[in-house]
Parts: C-alpha cells; structure tokens; sequence
C-alpha cells in the first residue's frame, strides 16, 4: 500500500509540473527572444508579409515618392554656383553691409535641377548665417522687401545667377574620338540699390579633367 501511495503521489507531482508554464501570457504580449528583442505576434505582419517589430508606420514609400525635387545632386556643379555666388560676396564688400536677409534668383539658371537650386541657396545662405528669399527682384519688389519706387533695400542683398542662352563658343578643332567639353555661360549680380551694384558678364564655365569646374567672367561693371 505504501508503494502505491508513494506512486500516485509522484505521478500527480509530475503532471502538476508538466502544466506550469504553458499558458501565453495575459494581454497579448509577444515573448521575448534571447537578447531580449520581442518576437512579433501573430498578425503582425508587413504588407510583404514579414515581421515588423517597430511598432511604428513604414515611411519609406512617402520618401521614395517620384518628386521634380527628388533626385542626386550634383555636388560638382553645385560647387561652381556657390562659388559664384561667394565671388560676388566678396567684391564691393560696401554692398554686404547691415542686411539681415538676402534674396536669390536662380530661376533662369538652366544647368540646375529645382533640387540643386534649393541646395545652392540654403548652402550659401547659411554659409553667411542669414535667411534667404527665393524669388526674382519683381517679386521681392511685391512682397515688400525692396522699395521699387526708390530702387533700394534697405537691409537686404540681392543675388542672382542665369544661364546666358546666346553665348558664342570658340572650340579648338575636333577629331573623332574626342569628347565633346562640357560648357555652360552665364551672367551674374549682387543688388543693394539702383546705384549700389555689381555684375559678372558673359561668364563662361568648364568642367576640367579633375572632374571640378572652373569660370571666368568676360565683363565686371559696377554702378
């Protein structure tokens, strides 16, 4: 009898054991995998029908999204630009003094992506710690900022750079096989005033073999 007993005892301690640990936790939380990551519930899948474990929306597809913004940029003719514009920062250094703001135009610069322009006014103008406003000087006039009627701002300086369409080209010769160099001409100004000014004329740029551009401005005029 005492073996019986003893028995049934040990077999009702075994089953006890058997059944401790083995109900999910209360609540739905996922159980945690070694290194303490939890382990996705069922349901909670991605649209590719993998695991999510972040618990937050996937925002990659409204980054990716096809924007006339979007796109590389070109860092290289970016360059060139910012370096005329910090050119004509530094000449007639009068111009640049007591502005809280600058105005830029890019608008006709036909070599730069909307993406690149935006790149090369923010670069500059946090370059100089000031804010910038994009836009031609007929539409600073109308927003106040520079007095059209006394062709003058008076705390602000006014950049612009556009692609000159007609500049004439004096290639050397070309055989076949060579490649084609890459050109570009443009005109550029600061503007404080209608007798506070400064030009760069007839520029014309090159990309070099380095891979880095290089300008040279055809005319400078100062009013």
């Amino acid at each position: 009898m005492k073996r019986t007993a003893v028995f049934a005892l040990c077999l009702a301690l075994a089953l006890s054991l058997l059944g401790c640990g083995t109900k999910p936790a209360e609540g739905g939380t996922p159980i945690a995998a070694a290194g303490g990551t939890p382990i996705a519930s069922a349901g909670e899948t991605d649209d590719n029908g993998e695991y999510d474990n972040s618990g937050e929306p996937d925002d990659f597809g409204e980054l990716s999204g096809s924007d006339e913004n979007s796109g590389a940029i070109r860092e290289d003719v970016c360059g060139l630009y910012l370096e005329v514009l910090e050119d004509l920062w530094n000449v007639d250094p009068g111009l640049n003094s007591e502005i809280s703001q600058i105005g830029i135009d890019l608008s006709e610069l036909s070599h730069l992506t909307e993406a690149e322009k935006d790149f090369v006014m923010s670069g500059f103008a946090s370059k100089h710690e000031l804010p910038y406003v994009a836009g031609t000087w007929e539409e600073l006039c109308e927003q106040g900022l520079i007095d059209k009627e006394n062709l003058y701002w008076e705390d602000g300086l006014f950049f612009s750079i556009k692609t000159n369409e007609d500049a004439e080209w004096n290639l050397p010769a070309m055989f076949e096989g060579d490649q084609t160099p890459e050109l570009t001409s443009f005109d550029a100004q600061k503007w404080r005033s209608g007798l506070g000014a400064y030009f760069f004329g007839q520029c014309t740029a090159q990309k070099n073999d380095d891979g880095k551009w290089s300008y040279t401005v055809g005319q400078e005029a100062i009013s």
